[in-house]
This record gives structure tokens, C-alpha cells and sequence, in this order.
């Protein structure tokens, strides 16, 4: 698939088709950033299943991104004229982003779902993003039962696809208070592949943990089968984010070109 950015293409953490891939983080760390960020950026026919988001907070979200502006500037020209750019913008993407605001839907639904975007597409969806694990209703009353089977059916659908299938998960966040440093968690630094809640990271080809510290998203490939790896997470790649207009840059400096071209114009 296309790069991510450049800095992490040198780290070899790249998408690729036929395979789940699963970004992980404590919760507001930036996963949906990631994730939605990439679904618009990279042009690929997409869907995007979001289930812990509502429809007018990711349609704000991806206005942003779409459209340079910050979450706040496009909830304010929702209330005036300006409503049309928005409409307008929003319109276009849906020619290749699909999305599905479900709530708790099975494997069957995700499914289904994936059917009616290739009536939409012509074709099968090349990138699915699930956002996130825990709102997929698994074949279990048992928590982390039911997120292993909806791991593997998530599985299954990138090989029946042979779509990238990204899926956001969280960590453990009782690590954070560890007495061991070697399982405590830090808000500033992507998490160890042990963090993983419920310990479901046996199916992923690949796994990218992220933490994203003010200006910065720092992300660690805790596994990654075609790749390099660090459990520990501690060689991680930082670039640059711009969370107030969902946007990911691949240095500091490449996102203040941006803003010093927005200034000027």
C-alpha cells in the first residue's frame, strides 16, 4: 500500500494487503488520528468502520483533514454559509471512503458491510479500518474470548479480501501505575508489546503502538513479520502532529512549511 510517511517506510513499517495490521495506544493517544489520517491521505478505495466515534464527530475530523482546518473551524462554519465547503468536500471523499457507524456490529455485519462497498467501489476495498477491537461484538459473553474471535475473523477477512485490515485496540492501562519498570506503561512513550489488553496480538502480521506527545506522535512496530521489530517499543520513529487538523507530517519542519504557507495565504 502507500507509504505512511517517509520516515516510517525507512523503518519498515508499511502497510501491505492481505495482511491485519493493529494500532495500539492508551485511550486519546492519537489512535484515530492514525488511522483516519491515512484512510483520507493515501487514495485507496477505503472503508472505515467507526465504532467508537459518532458520524458528526469523525465527519468534523475528516473536514479537517480535508479541508487544512482546525476541529473547531469547521464546527464553526457548520452554523454559517461556509456549510456548502464542507458538504462539498465531505461529498468527494465518499467516492472512495466508505463509512459505518454500526453500533457493536458482528463479524457478519462487518461482512456484509464489505460487500456493499465493493457495489460502491466496482472492486474490493484495498485498506478496512476497524476503530476499534473492543466495540466488535465476538462470538463470546467472555471479554477477551470474544475479542480473540473477532482477531481472527478480522484475520479472515484480509486474506478473503486481500485487503490491509487495520484495527485500533487499546493497552493496558493499569500498567501506567506498575511497580515494575518493566511492564509500566508511560503517556509519552509508545507502549510495550506485553501491554496489550488482552493479550491478543498472536494474528496481526503487524502491530504499531503510538503515543502522541503534544506536537509529536512517536510510533514503535512492537511486531512486524516482513520487518523491524522492537517488543520493547522503545526504538521508536517520531513525526510530526498537528492534532488540532488531524494531520500527521513526516519532520517538524515539513509541517511548519505548511503553517507558514497557511499564514501567507
Amino acid at each position: 500500500l502507500p507509504e505512511i510517511l517517509p520516515s516510517l517506510t525507512r523503518a519498515t513499517i508499511q502497510p501491505r494487503q492481505g495482511q491485519l495490521h493493529m494500532v495500539m495506544a492508551l485511550p486519546g493517544n492519537g489512535k484515530t488520528l492514525f488511522a483516519l489520517w491515512y484512510a483520507i491521505q493515501c487514495g485507496l478505495p477505503t472503508l472505515y468502520f467507526s465504532f467508537d466515534s459518532d458520524e458528526g464527530t469523525i465527519s468534523n475530523r475528516a473536514a479537517a483533514i480535508l479541508m487544512d482546518k482546525t476541529t473547531d473551524e469547521v464546527e464553526a462554519m457548520r452554523d454559517s454559509p461556509a456549510v456548502v465547503e464542507i458538504e462539498d468536500s465531505l461529498s468527494i471523499l465518499q467516492e472512495r471512503v466508505r463509512f459505518d457507524f454500526t453500533g457493536s456490529p458482528s463479524m457478519d455485519d462487518v461482512y456484509d458491510e464489505t460487500e456493499a462497498g465493493v457495489e460502491l467501489f466496482g472492486d474490493t476495498p484495498q485498506l478496512i479500518i476497524v476503530d476499534n477491537l473492543l466495540n466488535l461484538r465476538g462470538g463470546s459473553d467472555a471479554e477477551f474470548t470474544a475479542m480473540r474471535d473477532s482477531m481472527s475473523g478480522l484475520q479472515g477477512l484480509a486474506r478473503d479480501t486481500g485487503a490491509a485490515v487495520m484495527v485500533l485496540h487499546h493497552v493496558n492501562s493499569s500498567l501506567l501505575n506498575s511497580s515494575s519498570p518493566l511492564t509500566r506503561i508511560y503517556h509519552d512513550k509508545p507502549a510495550q508489546f506485553g501491554a496489550l489488553m488482552g493479550q491478543v496480538g498472536q494474528l496481526p502480521e503487524a502491530i504499531y503502538s503510538i503515543a502522541r506527545v503534544g506536537n509529536q506522535m512517536k510510533v514503535a512496530a512492537v511486531k512486524n513479520r516482513d520487518g523491524i521489530a522492537d517488543p520493547s517499543a522503545q526504538s521508536y520513529i517520531t513525526v510530526a502532529c498537528d492534532a488540532s487538523r488531524m494531520s500527521l507530517y513526516d519532520t517538524a519542519r515539513d509541517m511548519d512549511l505548511v503553517r507558514t504557507k497557511r499564514e501567507w495565504m
